[in-house]
């Protein structure tokens, strides 16, 4: 019997006997340029069921796995999936292995979450979306968001009065770019747009840029697109950075930052990440000319805190706390030769952002969030003997409250509702009060209006086809009801082929300063005054696009974008007052932007060269922009293009890159002569901004890797030069001059 007992048991045994003198692999996995080590990677044997994760660390282990030979892989979101073959596994054995996965420049599975109210695989969107990574902001090798935002196709960066710069998508005004940060407004406008400038670039994890009419999602200023910034987390950042950086014009950029994750908190499911950054930035003014006393760029002092907390219940529950502070003072000389006027100007804020998210089953989530941020922009101005002339204030308030809930009512569809309240206010001595007068005491002037929304997205997915439809339903307090409607599909020809088309309609409400602005500059020549009976602006948009991809190695993209747009809010002189121009707003009748943006990628592997890999990378736009008149609508380059070559050598530690643009000619025209631009009657008298090309390089050098029991500290210098040609055309084309910096990275992890 028990002989009989012993057969049958034996064989349920066997396989665990056989494991148990199995061989162990151990290894580690490192990410990026920056060698990084992150929890999260996939390391698998190819064709078996062995497969784990690594650690902090980057660490990983294999265990009991029967003698043979294997491919080992190892894949992480946003890098190169990397396979090491041929590993034997011996009885009572452990191999070591370690694998680098180099950052993708075009990682069609990264998720992205901007176009649409559902996260989606960016090969997967219905809506044309562009990713800007992290390796990408590092190659630009600057502390301002700007230079970043200037090479991406389809985009221009904007002058404001304030000496803030903005930025323009396929044509449309700053003003209908809504700039997001973690998918939420922020305040800060300075001169009727977001200062890109004041967005601090090491706290950037990506930034994803969707061009086109996305008011059915985001509601007003989101005529032209949305760019969104995703800041870093603590997930996927190391235990603690800090970098140095010195340049051209006084340039000084101090960074830090820490990011902790505390596992099991409680229990086994729980978890809280904390990440924390800040950062100082000063450059000095920039003067091309002594004698005028006038400089084109102003001595700038940054400074900027952010904290991020996210409390983690299973894969359930969410809870995220982020916030942000801010300040910054520009000082520059504005005036003729023969009088010098000294411009300070400071914006101090403070951003609040907190969110709960609950799911409740893999496609049914409810997401509730609020957001507070308050600016408070100042203004002085001071005579050539130093008395102070001009003493102005700025507050603006911002509030969003959102209730979303995501669930599947039927098997292939998912539908998206949600409640907005939206309040947004304006303090200041430069606005008139309800009966149209001016702040003669130097009082603050209130104004706020309030938006009541509901919106509704329902996506259906077959056959590895999108289909989306939505609409955004928005009361305003001042301007009332609007819908804004918006269909895209996304078309999988083949595997690697994607058709994306959409139409979407737009809208802009007036902003509080554009209906009652009252802002006298006469020592410069120039005064502006609001419009009170502005009419929102209206837009169809229309954009078809056609991607394709082959493995790493090919990656083409083409869009075609067409926007009509009704009652478009421009600048235009009003009247004359002796040398003073009294500056204001109009409605547009009706205006046409339309074009096409062409975008490449190719990447070249070696086996017998220095460098392992060389990216090239190729874009180009056409913008045509035009009033119902048929006259050209200023400030607008029809063709540009933007080039990029990047050598990596893993084994050298060494990235280098050259960066190019060419701009053709820019028409534009000076308000102070052009009494009505968009009269018939009346010539237009332009200007231009001659056709140039602006040339950069970065190279990096991973220079040490230091471990010890409490992690590994790993040391890289950079250096380059932006601007090699030293081209100036101010003040509507490049400003800063030729730019030489180098810097220090310390990263620990």
């Amino acid at each position: 019997m028990k002989y009989r007992l012993l057969v049958l048991i034996f064989p349920l045994f066997f396989p665990v006997l056989a494991w148990a003198n199995g061989g162990k692999i151990t290894g580690k996995i490192t990410l990026g340029t920056e060698n990084l080590t992150l929890p999260g990677a996939t390391v698998w044997l190819k064709e078996t069921t062995y497969q784990t994760t690594t650690n902090r660390q980057g660490e990983f282990t294999l265990i009991d796995i029967p003698p043979g030979t294997y491919t080992l892989q190892a894949s992480y979101t946003g890098y190169q999936t990397q396979y090491l073959e041929n590993i034997t596994v011996h009885a009572g054995n452990t191999s070591f292995h370690e694998l680098h996965l180099p950052e993708l420049v075009f990682d069609m599975d990264e998720v992205v979450v901007t176009g649409s109210l559902i996260t989606h695989l960016l090969k997967d969107t219905p809506v044309i979306t562009e990713v800007i990574s992290n390796q990408s902001i590092k190659d630009v090798g600057s502390s301002n968001l700007v230079d970043i935002m200037r090479e991406q196709t389809g985009l221009e960066i904007s002058y404001g009065i304030g000496r803030t710069q903005s930025a323009q998508l396929n044509g449309l005004n700053d003003n209908h770019v809504l700039v997001l940060v973690d998918g939420e407004r922020i305040t800060g406008r300075v001169d009727g747009a977001v200062d890109l400038g004041q967005i601090p670039v090491h706290q950037i994890e990506r930034i994803e840029v969707v061009k086109g009419p996305i008011s059915s999602i985001y509601g007003s200023e989101a005529m032209g697109g949305v760019i969104n910034i995703i800041t870093k987390d603590a997930e996927r950042a190391p235990l603690f950075t800090s970098q140095i950086t010195f340049g051209s014009y006084g340039r000084q950029d101090y960074i830090f930052s820490a990011a902790k994750t505390i596992r099991h908190l409680g229990d086994s499911n729980r978890s809280l990440k904390l990440y924390a950054s800040g950062g100082y930035n000063k450059q000095y003014e920039i003067d091309y000319d002594t004698q005028d006393n006038f400089h084109e760029l102003p001595e700038q002092d940054r400074r900027n805190f952010n904290l991020k907390l996210d409390y983690d219940h299973g894969r359930r529950v969410n809870v995220s706390l982020k916030a942000d502070v801010y300040q910054d003072e520009s000082m520059w000389l504005e005036g003729g030769s023969d009088v010098v006027w000294r411009d300070i100007a400071t914006n101090d804020k403070i951003s609040l952002l907190g969110s709960y998210t609950h799911r409740f089953t893999p496609t049914t989530v409810l997401k509730l969030s609020g957001n507070y941020s308050f600016n408070e922009h100042g203004f002085e101005e001071f005579t050539p003997s130093g008395y102070q002339v001009k003493d102005n204030v700025n507050e603006e308030t911002f509030q969003n409250y959102k209730a979303q809930l995501t669930f599947a009512p039927y098997r292939v569809t998912l539908l998206t509702v949600g409640v907005e309240q939206i309040i947004e206010a304006v303090a200041s001595d430069r606005l008139v009060d309800e009966n149209g007068e001016p702040s003669e005491t130097g009082d603050l002037v209130e104004r706020d209006y309030s938006t009541r929304v509901i919106y509704a997205e329902q996506e259906w997915s077959y056959a590895n086809h999108t289909f989306a439809v939505g609409g955004r339903y928005s009361d305003n307090s001042d301007y009332g009801t609007f819908f804004a409607p918006k269909v895209s599909l996304m078309y999988r020809l083949r595997e690697n082929l994607r058709l994306r088309a959409s139409y979407g309609r737009g809208f802009r409400q007036p902003s509080i300063k554009e209906l009652y602005i009252d802002y006298d500059n006469s020592n410069v020549g120039y005064k502006v005054e609001g419009a009170p009976g502005l009419k929102p602006e209206k837009s169809n948009g229309y954009n078809l696009g056609i991607e394709y991809f082959a493995d790493s190695r090919l990656w083409f993209r083409t869009n075609f974008f067409y926007n009509d747009l009704e009652d478009l809010i421009e600048y235009y002189t009003k009247s004359s007052e002796g040398e003073r121009a009294v500056l204001s707003y109009y409605n547009i009748d009706n205006a046409t932007i339309s074009g096409i943006n062409l975008d490449a990628n190719y990447k070249l592997f070696f086996t017998n060269f220095p460098f392992e890999t060389l990216d090239l990378n190729l874009g180009y736009a056409y913008t045509k922009a035009e009033d119902g008149n048929g006259n050209e609508l200023a400030f607008r380059v029809p063709h540009s293009l933007n080039w990029k070559a990047v050598l990596q050598s893993v084994e050298w530690g060494l990235r280098g890159n050259f960066r190019g643009r060419w701009y053709d000619e820019k028409r534009v025209y000076d308000e102070q002569t052009n009494v009505d631009i968009y009269a018939e009657d009346e010539a237009v008298q332009y200007n231009s901004v001659p056709a140039h090309v602006i040339l950069d390089a970065k190279m990096e050098k991973d220079l040490l890797s230091i471990p010890s029991t409490w992690g590994t500290l790993a040391v890289e210098l950079y250096g380059g030069i932006n601007n090699i040609t030293d081209e100036k055309h101010f003040p509507f084309g490049q400003i800063k001059g030729r730019d030489i910096y180098a810097g220090i990275h310390l990263i620990f992890q």
